[in-house]
């Protein structure tokens, strides 16, 4: 089982995973996707990438 939170390096990355932007953050994007038991919540860090 996964624990903790998952960051993707790109947008690109997540929503190629099943991810939707949820809201943006300072350094990047809150993405989250829809689970059996609920929502999956993940970053993603724009400052070594392009977003």
């Amino acid at each position: 089982m996964f624990s903790g939170v998952h960051v993707f390096s790109s947008l690109a990355t997540a929503i190629k995973a099943g991810y939707q932007v949820c809201d943006r953050t300072e350094n990047g994007y809150l993405v989250r996707t829809r689970t059996p038991s609920g929502w999956a919540l993940a970053m993603v860090d724009c400052r070594s990438s392009l977003c």
